[in-house]
């Protein structure tokens, strides 16, 4: 269709035109939005791709904006501590789909996988035409015929009303699988030709910060996901696991002052699913970092006075699963230390930031990016490895230097 097109979305604002322009939120405000959209249309803008936020949704800040399309991927926990309850968060979301009222114009397109998807279609007006996709359910309209998974691009047989798609794609992991489904669905909804939903999906070689691969020509692979819920990062390594790596590594933290019932979920998950884990900080704002890793222990029935005892003795005991837990309050020496412990097969994963290009501590608001920090850990753990030194079991010890 080759439509000039905008995005609003958590990754970054795009103005046909002009350069990306970061987001400092997903959804911005009112008066921004409309803004934004102005310079968008001015500047030629035939069609914009908005990532609309439950907070969005629930303060109002696009209710100004003339929907066409509404799409509805998943639903999973989420921002507790604006929404307050998992209904809550989920109406905030469902007042999206309250907006398709027009059969002529709107258009429904929804995840019939989920759970809650039956009742985002009921959502509005009930002529509206609705495009399901499914990675499971096969009465979708589309649906994956067949897949493979490798650490280089996804191969994917699609299913739809108007014929079947062949798509390799950059977009790595089971559940960008799903993202995949989500484009072609929409696609059919606004009536593209096949060949250009399949050249649109396939031009995009990796979303910034979203299960995006470190390739350094290193023998183990390093991915930066912006995964920073239990469902996402359980997701994540389920799709990481797929890939048959030899051992997973994994760093994740929790954000401060948000909520704090997520942070065992973190780690249970990242300890169940990873072979080491290792815990960090991850934007504290004016929580002590120490003390939220002493609330993501939990998960595994720790607590850090025990953890310290242990380290005492630099010996940390397996977890009952044979699994490794550690931790490190420095984001930087935390990356350090796993990209250190990859062998050739392993995967490190580095999750919770994805494109975030900060790290928030107190009233301090540092330059801080996975991704960099993930590559000069490539470098320097080489340099340490040309020096004999053997980083393949922590703790190790870092140079006091770095």
């Amino acid at each position: 269709m080759g439509l000039r097109t905008g995005m609003l979305s958590s990754v970054s604002y795009y103005i046909h035109g002009d350069n990306k322009l970061e987001s400092p939120r997903t959804t911005p405000d009112a008066v921004m939005v409309q803004n934004l959209m102005a310079k968008m249309l001015h500047n030629g803008t035939e069609a914009v791709v908005m990532e609309a936020s439950s907070h969005g949704l629930a303060l109002g800040r696009c209710s100004e904006v003339d929907f066409d399309i509404a799409v509805f991927t998943n639903l999973t926990r989420d921002h507790m501590d604006f929404h307050g309850t998992e209904e809550e968060y989920r109406n905030a979301k469902a007042k999206l789909f309250s907006r398709m009222v027009d059969p002529e114009r709107h258009r429904k397109v929804v995840n019939i996988d989920d759970p809650n998807a039956t009742s985002f279609i009921a959502q509005g007006n009930p002529d509206v035409p609705v495009v399901t996709f499914a990675m499971e359910n096969k009465k979708a309209d589309v649906h994956p015929l067949k897949f493979e998974l490798s650490l280089f691009e996804t191969q994917v047989l699609v299913n739809t009303p108007h014929g079947i798609l062949e798509i390799s794609s950059g977009l790595l992991g089971r559940h960008n699988i799903y993202n995949i489904l989500a484009a072609v669905a929409v696609g059919i909804a606004v009536g593209a030709p096949l060949e250009d939903i399949v050249r649109g999906i396939e031009e995009v070689d990796a979303v910034p910060g979203r299960c995006e691969l470190i390739d350094e020509e290193q023998a183990f692979g390093v991915i930066v996901d912006y995964a920073h819920t239990p469902d996402a990062l359980s997701r994540l390594l389920d799709s990481v696991r797929e890939l048959a790596p030899r051992r997973i590594i994994t760093v994740v933290g929790c954000a401060g002052e948000s909520d704090r019932g997520k942070r065992p979920l973190m780690t249970k998950i990242a300890t169940d699913k990873s072979d080491v884990t290792i815990l960090t900080s991850d934007n504290p704002m004016n929580e002590d970092p120490l003390d939220i890793l002493d609330d993501m222990l939990a998960g595994v029935g720790w607590t850090m006075q025990e953890y310290l005892k242990y380290g005492e003795n630099d010996y940390y005991p397996p977890l009952p699963n044979g699994h490794r837990l550690f931790l490190h309050d420095i984001r930087r020496v935390a990356v350090r230390c796993a990209v250190a412990m990859g062998e050739e097969g392993d995967m490190v994963v580095v999750a919770g930031k994805g494109h975030e290009t900060y790290q928030i501590e107190g009233d301090k608001k540092e330059f801080f990016d996975d991704r960099e920090e993930s590559r000069e850990a490539l470098q320097y753990v080489d340099e340490l490895h040309q020096a004999g030194i053997d980083t393949s079991e922590f703790p190790w010890r870092l140079p006091e230097s770095h």
